[in-house]
This record gives C-alpha cells, structure tokens and sequence, in this order.
C-alpha cells in the first residue's frame, strides 16, 4: 500500500530542466487512491507540462513489481532521451523500472506495507505483530507518517 511522500511543488522543483517519462502501475498504485494508474499519471503529465516541465511520455502497466511485464515496456527511442523516470508505483515497481529501464529513477511515493482493498474500496494495512496480523487504515498509516493518499493532480 503507498501514500505520496511530498507537495507537487516539490516534486514540480524537483523535475525542472530534465526530460521526464512517468512510469505507473495499474494496481495497488491505482487502488491506493489514485496516487499512481494511468489517469491520475496523465492528469500529473499535463500538470507538469504547463508548468513546464518535458515529459515525454506516459507509461503504464498492471503489475510494476514483474520485472518481465515492466521490460516489455521499454523502447529505446522513448526512454534514451529521458533523464529520469518518475515512477508512481510501489518502491517494489520503481526497483524493476530501475533495473530495467536503466535510468535515473524517481520515485515520490511511500510504500507503507503489504495490505488489502476491502469493500467499498476501502484500504487496510496489515502489521504482524507478534505473530498475529492486525489492519489498520491507510489513511490513518500515512496520517502518522506525514504521508498524502490523494494523487498528484
């Protein structure tokens, strides 16, 4: 389960002056509020475009931590001119994007712990302690670490 780790602003700041490819997952960063999935990645794209920052594409796929799935994804025309990869997806996901695209990753999302979509897309955590797993709502995870579960734009 992830939560976004900083303001746009930061992330705007942080990305000016390099060509950006924003890379996302369809799952658990889709189901964990829209902080990562194609339209919250596309809405982030053309946020960060007018405010004039180059991103040269989008790219999406549903499961970022298969390292095989996210290599399918690369073509060198399209990431050879990138100077980093901002990925919305898990730490997990930007590790693959990392190792298979080769590239300066940046990756502002907070991955918070292993958890579950429950009914009415409601988000839990789940903490083992002592052998026994106990849940706890995202949005009271990333609460107490200082963390966003909304997307970018």
């Amino acid at each position: 389960m992830v939560a976004r780790d900083r303001p746009y602003s930061e992330l705007r700041d942080s990305l000016k002056g390099k060509k950006v490819i924003i890379w996302t997952c369809n799952t658990c960063a889709r189901l964990c509020f829209d902080i990562g999935g194609t339209e919250s990645a596309e809405r982030l794209a053309a946020a960060l475009r007018k405010d004039g920052i180059e991103v040269l594409e989008v790219r999406h796929t549903n499961a970022s931590c298969i390292e095989k799935k996210v290599r399918e994804k690369y073509d060198e025309d399209i990431f050879g001119k990138a100077d980093v990869v901002l990925s919305l997806t898990c730490n997990i996901g930007a590790l693959c994007a990392e190792r298979a695209f080769g590239k300066d990753i940046l990756n502002p999302i907070a991955t918070v712990g292993a958890g579950f979509v429950g009914e009415g897309r409601n988000i839990f955590v789940c903490e083992d302690k002592d052998g026994r797993l106990s849940t706890k709502e995202l949005r009271e995870v990333a609460a107490e670490k200082g963390l966003w579960c909304d997307p970018y734009a």
